[in-house]
């Protein structure tokens, strides 16, 4: 596990807002948080009081300054249709907007393989899935269903493909999922990793490892000799009312 020292504080599918208390007009952050000290990876949060917003070029990220904190916020994950209603909060918006609006890049794999994609920026650390079949004539990727059930005692994520069989399904915990549905029509699947801190996958063959920016295949020869010991329990437990 990284360091916090070591990582960046960030935001991603992120806008900034504007919100008022006692009188008083404020702009806040809003995004899925990662390498913040208090609050674990992948949780929704609001920033305090936004003192300075500004685009920083050369890690094309929009960096919001609170009083105690620095968040560097990617600017191709900008949620555009919510930060379009307070344009003037961005220095430059429209400009950025331009420039970055859908270039989230998807990673890939060949044809007639499954890619499932992690990260610890994501809600229940689903990022994409990408499938072309092997006899596909245009190369066109299938389209896919990926949603929460919240479950009373555990949430779990559901995934399929469009006009296939394929049905993915897992138990997201604290760094790690527990799939308990792995079907791909029997073909070769992979998950990659492309957050900034390590995940472990919990799979019918054993647990597989993922370092950042690692992908392996879905196999026995991948799987962790022997497996850690990893947390259970939901990522997102139910919080008692105040």
């Amino acid at each position: 596990m990284k360091d916090y020292k070591e990582r960046k504080l960030q935001l991603h599918y992120w806008y900034v807002n504007e919100r008022e208390s006692n009188g008083k007009k404020y702009n806040v952050g809003h995004g899925v948080v990662t390498g913040h000290k208090r609050i674990d990876d992948s949780v929704f949060i609001h920033t305090s009081e936004a003192l300075n917003v500004e685009f920083d070029e050369e890690n094309k990220e929009v960096l919001i300054k609170t009083r105690n904190s620095l968040y560097q916020c990617p600017v191709e994950y900008c949620r555009f249709e919510m930060q379009d209603k307070n344009p003037d909060l961005i220095p430059g918006y429209e400009e950025l907007k331009n420039r970055f609006k859908d270039k989230i890049e998807y990673p890939s794999i060949e044809p007639g393989k499954v890619l499932l994609v992690l990260a610890n920026f994501c809600d229940y650390y689903f990022h994409s899935v990408y499938y072309v079949p092997a006899d596909s004539q245009d190369g066109e990727k299938k389209k896919y269903r990926a949603t929460p059930h919240i479950g009373t005692f555990q949430d779990s994520f559901l995934i399929d493909v469009a006009e296939t069989r394929m049905d993915l399904r897992y138990f997201p915990h604290y760094r790690n999922i527990e799939f308990y549905s792995e079907e791909t029509c029997g073909l070769p699947w992979f998950i990659e990793n492309i957050g900034d801190v390590e995940l472990y996958a919990k799979t019918g063959v054993g647990t597989i490892r993922l370092a950042p920016g690692e992908r392996k295949e879905v196999k026995k020869e991948n799987a962790e000799k022997e497996p850690p010991m990893l947390m259970d329990g939901d990522l997102y437990p139910a919080m008692p009312d105040e």
